[in-house]
């Protein structure tokens, strides 16, 4: 019989580090289990964000750069919104998750590739296995292993195909305001979206994203004719030919994450807010509310506790993510066409009132009134 578990998390990404830091701090007998050899290895390195560092025990180490302006482009109109915003380095938000975990309760096992799952005659999980053959058991397992739903597929919580937006991008000399994001949206944007994220020593990522599959084998070329715009040659200049991408679900807004002992967070249910596309802090919070749960449900040896975890998600973000949704549904239409565009961004100026812009692009609507 192999080493039995109180938990097991597979997937050591953005959700599966958070979790396994708050259970140590819990004292739970945590392992950790990653496909990948390297844990700071990711596919995109940057993300803008609104989080706040210091509710989820980060450092300003993390901060690539200190947004102050939001610049959003459409074919004709330019419109800046004042705001405050991090562009964070995701290797350096690892290593610091990573460092933070207490190992006298939390294992981590690399390189091992979970397949399948098993289950008694009433459904509870008792193991998993990887694609050795290998099973490891736990009292509860965690699917944290992102759009890949290792397990949250294969119990039905999220449609085995998964929608998904792809991006990709350069790192580029960068010849802006070093505190000035850019957003690009519009029929010139080739059916998608693009962003310019600022870095230091005078540097920036620029990327290009689509929510259309008919396209996405097409990006690379998509994103050279952006950077031939006259508008993005006066912001970056391309001086490299290293590629990055990688992809977000677009699923529609879930709310359950527990199938008997299994629990699921993150990309693995679509924890992503839909409006920005940007996980970590959502994602974060998330965590540490499966966290709590779990330890609960281990202290009382009762399964109904991870319930817990549905419960407080639903009323801190189920509305906002359904209003987020249908942001998001009208974005991927009005995208389509440069006149609209312009004009939403034109109104957008004159109409929408500082706070609620703000409150609506990190995803917090509902705020504005508070």
């Amino acid at each position: 019989m192999e080493e039995k578990y109180n938990v097991i998390i597979v997937g050591a990404g953005t959700a599966g580090l958070m979790l396994a830091r708050e259970l140590g701090k819990f004292r739970v007998k945590t392992l950790v289990l990653d496909r990948k050899k390297d844990l700071l290895n990711f596919s995109f390195n940057t993300l803008g964000s609104f989080i706040n560092l210091d509710q989820f025990g980060l450092t300003r180490n993390v901060v690539a750069q200190d947004i102050d302006t939001i610049c959003f482009h459409s074919k004709r109109v330019k419109s800046k919104l004042k705001t405050n915003l991090f562009v964070l380095d995701k290797k350096k938000v690892h290593e610091e998750l990573i460092e933070s975990i207490d190992t006298n309760y939390v294992t981590f096992l690399t390189h091992t590739n979970i397949t399948n799952l098993k289950k008694n005659e009433t459904g509870k999980v008792i193991a998993i296995t990887d694609k050795k053959g290998k099973e490891f058991y736990a009292d509860i397992f965690v699917d944290a292993s992102g759009t890949a739903g290792v397990l949250s597929k294969k119990v039905g919580l999220i449609n085995k195909k998964t929608e998904l937006a792809t991006g990709v991008e350069y790192n580029v000399k960068y010849k802006g305001k070093v505190t000035e994001l850019h957003l690009l949206m519009g029929k010139d944007y080739q059916g998608g979206y693009g962003w310019i994220f600022p870095l230091k020593d005078k540097r920036a990522i620029i990327g290009f994203g689509t929510f259309d599959e008919k396209i996405v084998k097409d990006l690379k070329s998509r994103l050279h004719q952006i950077l031939e715009l006259s508008s993005i040659k006066k912001i970056v200049t391309k001086d490299n030919d290293i590629i990055e991408g990688g992809s977000i679900p677009i699923t529609p807004v879930l709310d359950k994450f527990i199938h008997y002992n299994l629990v699921c967070v993150g990309d693995s249910v679509s924890q992503v807010n839909p409006i920005v596309g940007e996980g970590y802090k959502f994602i974060f919070e998330a965590a540490i509310m499966a966290s709590k749960a779990i330890h609960k449900t281990i202290a009382n040896k009762n399964l109904k506790h991870l319930h817990d975890y549905e419960t407080e998600w639903k009323k801190r973000f189920l509305l906002n993510y359904q209003r987020s949704k249908r942001t998001q549904t009208k974005f991927f239409k009005y995208s389509q066409n440069n006149i609209l565009m312009d004009y939403i961004l034109f109104i957008s100026k004159f109409f929408i009132p500082k706070k609620r812009a703000v409150n609506s692009l990190s995803g917090e609507y509902g705020l504005e009134s508070k």
